[in-house]
């Protein structure tokens, strides 16, 4: 016998993939009748979780975000990321659990001042939206561009190798601020994070630890992309004990991210993309996922 909750839980976490065809999603999990799914969708429309639009067959259902808050400001002599976090974002995090709020003041203040350090960005937009499920925050600036930079900085051999060092992590063109630190712990604190510039994307998925580069249509700037779920339960303390009680000497190499497209992974050129900048280590992991 399945509850209520575990019903409308499903509709809430499934909705935004199934917009057109929620009812019939749900009739196939639960295998109850379309009257019985339809008075739990009727539910969360009268508690402003959900909203639907169209008749009969034309209709579709929303999520109602309990936020959904964004911004465009200019990067200048003015930019305070402590402002802007105190002023925009902290009053609109009062409903998400402490952990998930804790995860997001340190991620959105460590992506501001890396921002404002580092991109060369003269405006920035940026979005909050907190759905019933999911935090979401997206950071656009139209600077450099975060692999540009790194390429350029570390005078690496292409764009693509910019990718891998991130996702190696502690890549930092400010070493004495320790700015690749603070981007490794803000990517493994969410669930999935996009980093796209320069044609590139760069994603990762913490449930399974997999990174994936693809193509991207960003050519100017940075587009970064954080989400996670409300009920998730990990922490900054967690996260940032893990990361630094291995004290720099272990790094987690992922072998696909040295491809393009289906291309195979045999040359010498993409070894040497996968072992640069490798000091002082004491164990290196080679990940094969998807290979």
């Amino acid at each position: 016998m399945h509850s209520s909750e575990q019903i409308k839980d499903f509709i809430l976490e499934n909705l935004t993939r199934h917009q057109k065809d929620i009812i019939k999603a749900t009739i196939l999990k639960f295998g109850l009748s379309r009257q019985a799914i339809l008075k739990h969708m009727h539910t969360l429309i009268s508690e402003d979780r959900v909203v639907a639009h169209g008749k009969t067959r034309d209709r579709f259902y929303e999520l109602i975000p309990l936020v959904n808050f964004s911004q465009t400001i200019d990067v200048n002599s003015s930019f305070s990321p402590d402002k802007i976090l105190k002023n925009q974002i902290i009053p609109n995090l009062e409903s998400v659990p402490h952990n998930i709020y804790e995860v997001c003041e340190f991620s959105i203040m460590a992506l501001l001042a890396n921002t404002l350090d580092h991109s060369q960005a003269t405006k920035l937009n940026y979005k909050l939206y907190i759905s019933p499920n999911d935090v979401h925050f997206i950071l656009s600036d139209n600077g450099i561009g975060i692999f540009e930079n790194l390429n350029n900085s570390l005078i690496l051999e292409d764009i693509q190798v910019a990718a891998i060092e991130i996702a190696k992590g502690r890549i930092t063109t400010d070493p004495q601020n320790h700015g690749g630190d603070e981007l490794m712990t803000v990517i493994h604190l969410f669930d999935k994070v996009a980093i796209d510039a320069s044609g590139i994307s760069l994603s990762f998925h913490n449930n399974n630890n997999e990174w994936i580069v693809t193509r991207s249509s960003q050519q100017i700037g940075t587009r970064i992309h954080l989400e996670i779920k409300l009920n998730s339960r990990r922490t900054c303390k967690e996260v940032i004990k893990k990361i630094f009680d291995q004290d720099g000497k272990m790094v987690r190499i992922p072998v696909n991210l040295v491809r393009n497209k289906n291309e195979q992974v045999n040359s010498r050129i993409q070894a040497q993309s996968l072992l640069h900048n490798l000091k002082d280590l004491t164990e290196i992991e080679f990940d094969f996922q998807n290979i």
